[in-house]
């Protein structure tokens, strides 16, 4: 049978479409460089923290001229390696649990190329800033998160191969005082993020005492800053806590489903107060645990009270009757200016409690191994002794 000029032509048309768009194909595939299994992706992105770091005998004998060269010509490229790397997860693995810190990996790694003295990677931290910075649908705590990185940028050129040399304890002064301008100029940009007076309060309660009094005393006249973190940094000025270890919390109110709630009648309980919102990532994250682990413990004497730092009740109402959840939630609709937020200085969340048998706080960082946790004080025979 042959074939008419017409077909000939549309064969060998289709023919090199298909050529092209197998050798596009290719072209695509031999740019991949992780695994197409995300957990083993991430594993390979986290190996930049191994890849980055100076031979472990730089620590014991001054390196030589020669071999600090050799090193920073290696770190540079490897850095910008290890931020292709990031940048390839976040595009083949955009909803993956771990794309906020793949965005910050892009940024970590390439102030390390920076320090090495890489000529394209300050340009390339510029356009990977801009890019986070202009998308709204990315959280803002991620945005927030891949800008403080990148201020980094300019101490990591200033110090160049003495980050590597030295060493990062040396650098400590330098670095937080720099880290604090960072900050600042964040807070231009992001005037009420939460995260961000974390971090300040975090550096003030380890700070000189100068430094700290500075500190505290710019959040607390602070417009923006959050009434909690207010309320930590009044009591780091005068060197008390909102709450103590060992201690009853006054947590009385009535729950959103009408229940009435008082901590102090729940003696004999191991009591999880959950400071969260249903706009909260990492909050959202852990719910599963959380309710997994109520629903194994519960009828053994594990009770939770959620405090919601939401502003929406419909918000919450819609996601606490989707997910299923038992247990009583606290919400006033002020968001970080809810009162028990504020009584207790409570601006960073997830913030997981454990409150023992005897209604005494016993436990401020319950996040992780909660199960464990939870478990060991129920298992408590004897009453636990004031501290």
């Amino acid at each position: 049978m042959y074939m008419s000029i017409k077909s000939i032509f549309r064969t060998l048309l289709l023919t090199g479409v298909l050529i092209v768009q197998l050798q596009l194909f290719a072209q695509n595939e031999s740019r991949h460089t992780l695994p197409d299994d995300p957990a083993k992706a991430w594993a390979e992105v986290e190996k930049v923290h191994q890849g980055l770091r100076p031979p472990d005998d730089w620590r014991s004998h001054e390196p030589t001229a020669e071999q600090v060269v050799d090193f920073q010509e290696m770190v540079g490229q490897t850095a910008v390696t290890f931020a292709d790397k990031a940048r390839e997860f976040i595009e083949r693995f955009p909803t993956n649990e771990n794309v906020g810190d793949a965005r910050i990996t892009v940024v970590h790694a390439l102030t390390y190329a920076v320090a090495a003295g890489h000529p394209d990677a300050e340009k390339q931290i510029a356009s990977f800033v801009s890019g986070v910075l202009a998308d709204k649908s990315i959280p803002e705590d991620d945005r927030v998160g891949v800008l403080l990185f990148s201020g980094n940028a300019a101490f990591f050129k200033k110090v160049g191969m003495r980050l590597f040399t030295e060493g990062m304890s040396k650098l400590h002064d330098e670095f937080e005082t720099a880290s604090i301008e960072n900050m600042r100029a964040a807070l231009k940009q992001f005037p009420t993020n939460s995260m961000i007076y974390t971090m300040l309060v975090a550096v003030a309660q380890r700070s000189t005492a100068d430094r700290q009094k500075d500190l505290v005393t710019e959040i607390m006249n602070t417009p923006g800053a959050p009434r909690g973190a207010k309320t930590l940094a009044d009591h780091i000025l005068k060197g008390t806590k909102p709450y103590q270890i060992g201690k009853p919390l006054d947590i009385r109110f009535t729950a959103l489903d009408g229940r009435e709630v008082d901590l102090a009648k729940l003696a004999g309980k191991v009591v999880l107060v959950e400071f969260w919102s249903t706009t909260c990532g990492p909050c959202i994250a852990e719910m599963p645990t959380v309710k997994a682990t109520y629903q194994k413990l519960h009828d053994q004497g594990f009770e939770v009270i959620g405090i919601s730092l939401d502003d929406k009740e419909s918000a919450l109402r819609r996601f606490i009757k989707e997910k299923e959840l038992p247990w009583p939630q606290y919400f006033d609709g002020k968001g970080w200016e809810s009162q028990f937020a504020v009584r207790y200085g409570i601006f960073s969340i997830p913030t997981s409690w454990l409150v023992d048998k005897r209604g005494h706080l016993r436990d401020t960082d319950a996040r992780f191994d909660l199960e464990r946790r939870v478990t060991a004080m129920l298992n408590e025979k004897t009453p636990i002794p004031n501290e």
